[in-house]
């Protein structure tokens, strides 16, 4: 997502342990650092733009499958049914906005080698939605029919304090080209970890929208374990916005450092691909992209798919 400047943050050292959290302690050198916060309540409590505030709970075991170390969900290709005709599309292109929380820093590493997807109507690019909302523009992906994951910056803006107040998804968009029609948002979902605490450990969101049309685009599973994913191969495929608008570009790497809450690669990146899936080759997302190379450490990251945030986008799907 392309933001808008202010200024340079430096977070205080220290970590932000949700009580629920069953993952282990890797210690203060491999933690993402994170501000003190500004909230009693638990950093995974689910708030919504309707000013509605959910505690974290937890998930009908018939909602996933247990694994050794962890949990998963299934994906699904879907049908596939593109439109017969294509919808005269007219809209608004929205700022893209540079990956928070800090400006202008390059998310390209050394070479770019991101691929373009053309076309993006087949899965799993199908499953990936090209968003315009008023606050910039991002990429989420599908986890069911009506719920698209992103970036909790956005739909949230922690420089206004505001929501976005509207959101377009254009699933498998190729530039001009919309096989799967648009859709529209209903509603927005973040965390106090974000909203109120500003915490890049909890930038992520989900977006309910007023149509059912990832039965056709398919959507992605997602899983969360407490072992050290250093070392599995990845994929990230979204929007950038260095290039052609409303393209679709992917890149393969693999996890390079684990964190507590942030996982980090070197696929190269840029703004606008915000919110894109970080995924394994049985289509199962593993964390959420949402920020460029800063603070010294030479990679990309994305907000880990924890047990906590693995419940949170369950309780968000069934909605």
């Amino acid at each position: 997502m392309i933001k808008r400047k202010r200024g340079l943050r430096i977070p205080l050292l220290g970590l932000v342990v949700a009580v629920s959290l069953s993952l282990p302690l890797i210690g203060l050198s491999n933690a993402e650092a994170a501000p003190a916060s500004k909230s009693k309540l638990s950093p995974n409590t689910m708030v919504s733009n309707d000013g509605k505030v959910t505690a974290p709970t937890a998930p009908s075991s018939k909602a996933f499958s247990k694994q050794r170390d962890g949990a998963t969900t299934s994906s699904y290709k879907g049908t596939g049914k593109t439109l017969a005709k294509q919808p005269s599309i007219v809209t608004k292109k929205a700022s893209v906005k540079n990956d928070l929380p800090f400006i202008g820093i390059k998310s390209i590493i050394g070479s770019d080698n991101r691929v373009r997807v053309t076309p993006a109507s087949s899965y799993p690019y199908s499953a990936i939605a090209h968003i315009s909302s008023d606050i910039g523009g991002c990429t989420g992906w599908f986890i069911n029919a009506n719920t698209v994951v992103t970036a909790g910056h956005c739909v949230y803006d922690t420089d206004t304090n505001k929501w976005a107040t509207w959101a377009t998804i254009t699933p498998g968009k190729d530039g001009s080209s919309a096989p799967y029609g648009t859709a529209s948002a209903r509603s927005f979902h973040s965390v106090v970890g974000w909203t109120t605490n500003e915490d890049t450990n909890y930038d992520y969101a989900a977006i309910k929208i007023n149509s059912n049309v990832g039965s056709s685009t398919g959507w992605f599973g997602f899983r969360w374990q407490s072992a050290s994913l250093t070392g599995t191969a990845e994929t990230i495929s979204g929007y950038p916005g260095d290039k052609t608008y409303g393209t679709q570009w992917r890149h393969s790497d693999q996890i390079r450092q684990t964190y507590d809450r942030k996982l980090h690669y070197a696929n190269d990146t840029f703004g606008g691909q915000s919110g894109s899936p970080v995924y394994q080759s049985s289509y199962h997302s593993i964390a959420i992209h949402t920020n460029g190379v800063y603070g010294g450490n030479p990679y990309n990251r994305g907000t880990r798919i924890t047990e906590n945030v693995f419940n949170n986008l369950l309780y968000w799907r069934d909605l």
